[in-house]
């Protein structure tokens, strides 16, 4: 299944590059949240339950971010709101970049009710692919749909849809309260991340400027590909969607603390929103693809044979094979792969060729695996 975004017809004004507080701060309680899923910012989530702050994907010296522990079981309350699927308003409703936190949060409070209600109906049960929730808060069928599918899901989850349906306006004032405490909490790492982001922004637009918006939505995800006629670019989900960017504008937000996810939102509304993690300098993104080929090639007993000899010292083919008891051309072929795959590295001396385990692509590879599936 796939996103695709259709860029036949679109103005250049219809692709906006920007940042979004509200879309950062998401992320960021999304890290806190359901730390195991993201590697980078681990240590970060820890060190904030320990009181310690700091260490993040943004982390320099100076002040760092706390939370005390009443936030903390609050955050964890909330988090349904902001898991794999993110409420829709927690991201920009409009196609405006660079809003401060408190214009943001008030489109959630000037949401008509009802769209609120649907909007955290879907995100409380974890998707709007089922049946529609837009009169849930009169319709007898649809407060039991998602009553009954809440409770199946979590004690949080099943407590939030109660709250909703009992006392809408008092569960989105306590939302919006939530949201602004945890962003003064975290204040010295979201402004690290903040500083970040601009360069990303300034980056992503001379790019979309020289090469156009094709090949450079294409390139904020391995998973993405630009074909040609019509113009549209594709991004691999676990989910079916067509953006027409001609008639839905479509934000851009880079993000620190969402790697690895790529979100693209794309709800009936205004506007579609791409949240992306940006590569750092001279980093690698993992894809899926080359994460598998890495584990297929590792599976066979003789390259694994291989690999372990390589890795203490580079090897010519002639002496793997003294060593293994494969013959010269069943070595070459599992050197061939290894190297394919991107594991291993050669040295040449004259006529002859050493080769070696690339110790970093292996360590990675079930951090770049975990990045992979849930993006």
């Amino acid at each position: 299944m796939s996103v695709v975004l259709m860029l036949a017809g679109a103005a250049p004004s219809s692709v906006v590059v920007g940042a979004s507080p509200l879309a950062e701060l998401t992320a960021a309680l999304h890290a806190y949240t359901e730390a195991e899923h993201h590697p980078a910012t681990i240590r970060w989530a820890r060190n904030l339950d320990a009181g310690l702050g700091g260490d993040g994907p943004a982390h320099d010296e100076g002040t760092v971010a706390s939370l005390p522990a009443g936030l903390r079981q609050r955050i964890m309350g909330w988090a349904p709101l902001w898991a794999s699927y993110r409420a829709r308003y927690l991201l920009p409703l409009r196609a405006a970049a660079d809003r401060p936190l408190d214009a943001e949060l008030a489109d959630i409070a000037d949401l008509p009710l009802p769209r609120f209600a649907e909007l955290t109906g879907y995100a409380v049960r974890g998707g709007n692919s089922g049946a529609p929730l837009d009169r849930v808060l009169h319709d007898s069928t649809q407060r039991d749909d998602l009553l009954a599918a809440a409770e199946l899901r979590s004690t949080a989850r099943a407590e939030l849809a109660r709250r909703l349906l009992d006392a809408p306006d008092e569960l989105r004032s306590d939302l919006i309260n939530l949201l602004s405490q945890a962003a003064q909490a975290l204040e010295p790492d979201l402004t690290r991340a903040a500083r970040t982001i601009a360069t990303h922004v300034a980056r992503l637009r001379a790019t979309i400027e020289r090469s156009g918006p094709g090949q450079a939505l294409a390139g904020l995800d391995p998973s993405a590909s630009y074909r040609s006629g019509p113009p549209r670019v594709v991004f691999d989900k676990f989910h079916h969607g067509i953006v027409n960017v001609a008639t839905t504008r479509l934000l851009v937000v880079p993000s620190v603390f969402g790697r690895p996810h790529v979100l693209v939102k794309h709800e009936p509304g205004p506007i579609a929103v791409i949240q992306y993690p940006p590569l750092t300098d001279g980093a690698a993104q993992p894809n899926y693809a080359d994460v598998h080929r890495r584990l297929e090639v590792l599976r066979d007993p003789g390259r694994q044979r291989i690999a372990r000899a390589i890795a203490r010292e580079p090897l010519t083919p002639s002496e793997l094979a003294a060593r293994s008891g494969m013959t010269l051309p069943q070595v070459s072929r599992h050197l061939a792969r290894l190297r394919q795959a991107g594991l291993v590295t050669v040295d040449r001396a004259g006529r002859r060729a050493y080769y070696q385990l690339s110790l970093e692509p292996v360590r990675r590879i079930g951090d770049d695996l975990l990045a992979a599936l849930f993006r």
